[in-house]
């Protein structure tokens, strides 16, 4: 299980360098699906990982970090659609 955590937390890592890469091209939906999913990765590693505590509490403030990137993002793609609907 701790390989498996392990892979999770690489693919995690890959998932937001993605999508940081797409936040920068202001690609915000792509980025915002690609954040979304590197943090469910990295809450998997988690979940099931045996980190220590170092570790673990480095993980969860990045997680963090993304969500609320994540939230911007979503917040910003809400209100630019509902004032195109407006339009």
């Amino acid at each position: 299980m701790a390989s498996d955590a392990s892979a999770a937390l690489n693919k995690g890592i890959e998932t937001v360098v993605k999508a940081t890469e797409e936040d920068k091209k202001k690609n915000y939906e792509e980025a915002l699906r690609l954040y979304q999913a590197g943090c469910q990765y990295m809450l998997h590693a988690l979940k099931y990982g045996c980190h220590n505590d170092t570790s673990r509490d480095s993980i969860k403030n990045k997680v963090k970090q993304y969500l609320d990137r994540a939230e911007k993002i979503k917040n910003y793609l809400d209100s630019s659609n509902n004032r195109d609907d407006v339009s």
